[in-house]
């Protein structure tokens, strides 16, 4: 299939415009992320889980200690990487002030992302651009992985960026130097998470198909960038602990032991971004269907464009677009927010979907024409405005655990806990004592000592597992328990026996933040 490099007038012409269309609709985009953040307890409060681990992470970094080195981390280390900065200020204003920095951080490369969209499709025309920037700034779980500190966002953001340096008006730039900053910040989504994978391989396909029509030899820069960017962020770490690098970040997910599996239902409708409307409607499996009948029938007009005569980037488009799909359904475990790694790539087809283009060549249409047909695509973005900021309106509360926190836990005590982000949203995540434990991540150690399994499903029987709660117990001065310790501590006869034999309870029970217990008088 030919990728042309050469450059119409219409291009040049057309890229530098929209930019007050692509600013609108990222001012909806970041309005309708404050809105979500805004909520009570969102900003401050607990929303996940994962957060913790990758604040903490950071925060751990600037203190001095290394992931996979010093504690697990399943996940590579770009994220700490990235947010060092916010967790050495987070030094001087406290790491609950400091979280909720990372979580405005967060909801600005949401928005980033949302402009990205837009600079790629610009050359398309303004109703491409109303449709792939509108979806980028309405996807309910795009929005929703951006209420804090999750991968997704900076995930789709390198990637994106990596886009726009390698792309030009659906084109392979003619520029080594481009394509050379364009590996580098898809490296740089790779040691964010490996998902990264998935467009890498497909743009490098493209690219030796690209070099073998034109005879420009971008591949190997292209190669050479991905390396650079991706030893940037993680050769350090590498060097540092490299058996345990590997473990953690590929072993362990190559061997997951599957546990209960996540509904086709369930996924589509993250995927189809149906919240919103079975929130409105009810009728969850019809709505789902409907959608997902929709995006079908469009990604097959995108699909008949791109065989008519594809450039680069629809290609480009449409086939991580199906790659991400089935990977998204492929495992057994499945999150919200998996699906807004979908989000930039569906966008990108459903302006092939809807671009001022066939044949690789402008379609004049009709003013009046192309006129209603923008209205019509700004009308369908306003109702979906609408109903996101009346599906937001409805998130409950979040809880706030510093309160609780500042009665009963002195500032440097040793805490250990189930959910790290209970500590960082407390100011009481750095202890004092230098036998503290200084692990992060209960869920992923267990993965790691376990050979793939989480605590629920088998990793409790597992000596390593049980023995390194126990250290920890030993050396804790308190336990702070989520409603969810069940699926994190492994709760067998030895820890349970030490557990009864050394904790009380100081607080009252709460089924949002749990309980905390200290170490009795011997």
């Amino acid at each position: 299939m030919p990728l042309p490099l050469a450059r119409t007038s219409y291009e040049s012409d057309s890229s530098g415009g929209h930019r007050g269309l692509i600013l609108l609709i990222v001012a909806i985009g970041l309005g309708l992320r404050v809105y979500q953040l805004s909520l009570p307890g969102h900003l401050f409060g607990i929303t996940e889980y994962d957060d913790g681990v990758y604040f903490g992470a950071a925060l751990r970094l600037i203190g001095g200690f290394v992931p996979y080195k010093d504690y697990v981390l399943v996940q590579p280390p770009g994220i700490a990487v990235i947010l060092s900065p916010i967790a050495l200020l987070a030094k001087a204003i406290g790491t609950a002030n400091g979280l909720a920095v990372a979580r405005v951080f967060t909801v600005a490369v949401a928005g980033a992302n949302v402009a990205l969209v837009g600079l790629l499709v610009r050359s398309r025309g303004k109703i491409a651009i109303t449709v792939a920037c509108g979806v980028m700034a309405v996807y309910p779980d795009g929005i929703a992985a951006s209420q804090t500190v999750l991968l997704e966002p900076y995930l789709n953001f390198f990637c994106l960026l990596a886009l726009w340096f390698c792309f030009r008006s659906f084109r392979f730039r003619n520029s080594r130097y481009a394509i050379f900053f364009g590996g580098i910040f898809f490296g740089i989504a790779g040691s964010v998470k490996a998902w990264a994978i998935i467009p890498v391989v497909v743009v490098v396909i493209l690219a030796f198909v690209e070099s073998r029509v034109s005879g420009i030899g971008t591949p190997l820069t292209l190669i050479a960038g991905i390396g650079a960017g991706f030893a940037a962020f993680t050769l350090p770490f590498i060097v540092l602990a490299p058996r345990e690098f590997f473990h953690q970040v590929v072993a362990v997910q190559l061997s997951r032991v599957p546990g209960q599996r996540v509904g086709i239902e369930t996924r589509l409708s993250d995927i189809t971004g149906a919240g919103p409307f079975v929130w409105l409607f009810g009728h969850p499996g019809l709505v789902v269907a409907a959608l997902s009948f929709t995006l079908v029938l469009l990604f097959v007009v995108a699909l008949m464009r791109v065989i008519r005569r594809g450039a680069a980037l629809s290609v480009f488009t449409l086939l991580t677009t199906v790659i991400v799909f089935f990977a998204l359904m492929w495992p057994s475990d499945f999150y919200y927010h998996y699906a807004a790694f979908e989000a930039p790539f569906l966008a990108l087809t459903l302006a092939v979907a809807f671009s001022n283009f066939a044949d690789g060549r402008r379609v004049e249409f009709p003013d009046a024409r192309e006129s209603a047909a923008f209205r019509a695509a700004a009308a369908l973005m306003s109702l979906l405005v609408v109903l996101q900021v009346a599906y937001e309106s409805a998130v409950p509360a979040a809880p706030l655990p510093k309160k609780m926190a500042s009665l009963v836990i002195p500032k440097g005590a040793c805490v250990v806990s189930d959910q790290v982000s209970l500590l960082i949203a407390s100011n009481r995540f750095y202890s004092t004592r230098v036998d503290c434990p200084r692990w992060l991540d209960p869920f992923g150690t267990a993965l790691a000592l376990s050979g793939g399994r989480t605590v629920d499903g088998g990793a409790a029987q597992t000596a390593a597992v049980v023995s390194y709660w126990l250290s920890a117990l030993h050396r804790a001065q308190y336990l702070w328990l989520t409603p969810q310790n069940a699926r994190r501590v492994p709760w067998t006869a030895a820890t349970r026996s030490y557990f009864n034999g050394h904790f009380t309870s100081v607080s009252s029970s709460s089924s949002e933040v749990g309980t905390i217990y200290q170490r009795s008088a011997q």
